[in-house]
């Protein structure tokens, strides 16, 4: 297996790309490899890791040790300030209701380490867009990266990893993730949303629903708390004096965003695909180029090629997202690329990915495989690579096991809906993020489980024809109505 630490010294590390925004935590007296640059902090009981980006607010209260690694902020109470947010979680840290309040509440992208005396337990955000990687067998190694994990306790490739990613369902899907909780590396596995991780126990455990949705809502109430969550959202971009950055299409989810920041100076691109990526007409750019000059903004183009060349695939860059994203995704995008130099252009940029929306609206049910009950041959044909194969079902077992992804403790939510929320989005789009990490920090536009549940309150077709959407979109930046 090769040792990436060594690699990174070879080609000099390039300023700290690697595993950026990245963090370790081991149990104290445990030893990792060590990381130049990287700080060292203790918490409680705990040794913390941190890449020299990674943002880290810690405190305690009660003999309670909190610390959040990332953003975080809630925009429905517009708390904007990290401190603060931390601040409530050690008020609210003693009483279980109220700590899981303010946790649903949160938007941002952060991990959250509470240490405490009866040990320690880490959550995400609401997506999990701030991913975290855990050891299931060895030493407690919990981290932001697999690769990560896999260098503090020696992992080596699982055996079904080289043989699935090879396979011809696999190769020939765009969107390339892996099924159930599974990481390439053995005893190396992925937190998804709605669970925290017992570390010194290294394992999961589900912590929401809490209980069943509750009465169904109409458009005009899902749309209220909708502008409410944008609206904070960009007040947290304002506070932290961060410039968006953000990908703008013909489609809902990315209009939503740039309704909600059109005020703050926003970077806008596009990107169209070609063989040699010299086209740069699309229905997409065309769009976002009209989207853009209705408030007086510049939607930059960028032509990009379908696949790299292999001196791409060999350069610094692309080993960086090789280690970042454990080798499953490819050897790199050429979109990543270009935000790279945009970073250059936009020293204060934040990138905001309009993730979230389908998870609000739905995605499976719209789908020939949509779950009708919750079983692994179910999951296997929803997630449909090499649905069939003992590989696939057994993954997804696992996961059904270490999650409770079951019908029982779903609470009566859609299992289409919790499913794409925690597998799909939960494992592909938050390294989606990392991904985004070795360009500018990155944060999802749509991430918060209160507003997640205000939807799925939604009727059926209310959800599907995305009116809430458009209700609120318009009510920000009443001009896109006029792009069709």
């Amino acid at each position: 297996m090769m040792s990436s630490t060594s690699d990174e010294r070879a080609i000099g590390n390039q300023g700290g790309v690697y595993f950026r925004n990245g963090f370790v935590i081991t149990e104290s007296g445990r030893q990792v490899p060590a990381r130049p640059g990287w700080q060292h902090a203790v918490l409680g009981g705990l040794q913390l890791l941190t890449h020299p980006d990674t943002s880290v607010t810690a405190g305690s209260a009660h003999g309670i040790h909190v610390a959040i690694l990332g953003s975080a902020f809630d925009p429905e109470r517009a708390v904007f300030a990290e401190s603060a947010v931390l601040e409530q979680l050690l008020d609210d840290i003693q009483h279980e209701d109220a700590f899981y309040a303010t946790l649903d509440r949160l938007a941002g992208r952060f991990a959250l380490v509470v240490h405490s005396p009866a040990g320690t337990e880490i959550y995400q955000d609401a997506m999990g867009s701030r991913s975290v990687f855990y050891s299931a067998a060895g030493p407690a190694v919990a981290a932001s990266h697999a690769e990560l994990v896999r260098e503090a306790i020696g992992a080596n490739f699982a055996d079904f990893f080289v043989p699935f990613i090879m396979s011809k369902n696999y190769v020939q899907r765009d969107v390339k993730y892996l099924p159930g909780v599974a990481s390439p590396y053995e005893n190396v596995l992925q937190l998804t949303p709605n669970t925290k991780l017992h570390l010194t126990e290294q394992r999961p455990e589900r912590f929401w629903p809490r209980e069943e949705a509750g009465e169904q809502i109409g458009n005009e109430d899902a749309a209220a708390v909708l502008v409410g969550h944008l609206e904070g959202m960009a007040a947290y971009l304002k506070h932290r004096a961060s410039r968006p950055v953000l990908g703008l299409t013909a489609g809902t989810d990315s209009r939503g965003v740039f309704a909600a920041v059109k005020d703050l100076n926003p970077y806008v691109f596009t990107y169209v695909r070609s063989e040699k990526g010299n086209v740069v007409n699309s229905k997409d750019a065309r769009i976002a180029g009209e989207l853009a000059q209705q408030y007086g903004l510049h939607a930059h183009v960028w032509g990009i090629p379908n696949r790299l060349t292999l001196n791409n695939a060999d350069d610094v860059f692309s080993h960086a997202y090789r280690l970042a994203t454990a080798y499953y995704r490819g050897a790199g995008s050429a979109w990543l690329a270009e935000l790279t130099k945009s970073a250059v252009e936009v020293p204060d940029g934040l990138f905001v990915r309009g993730f979230g929306g389908e998870v609000m609206r739905g995605f499976y049910q719209g789908t020939m495989n949509q779950v009708s009950g919750v079983s692994v041959r179910q999951l296997a044909n929803a997630y449909d690579v090499n649905s069939g194969s003992n590989v696939t079902r057994n993954l997804f077992g696992d996961m059904m096991d270490r999650t409770s992804f079951t019908t029982e403790r779903l609470a009566g939510y859609d299992p289409n809906d919790i499913f794409y929320w925690e597998h799909r989005m939960g494992t592909w789009g938050s390294v989606s993020l990392t991904e985004a990490d070795l360009a500018m920090p990155a944060m999802v536009g749509y991430n918060s489980r209160n507003l997640f549940k205000a939807f799925m309150r939604l009727s059926g077709p209310d959800r599907l024809s995305r009116v809430a959407f458009d209700l609120a979109t318009n009510a920000l930046a009443p001009k896109l109505a006029a792009v069709q």
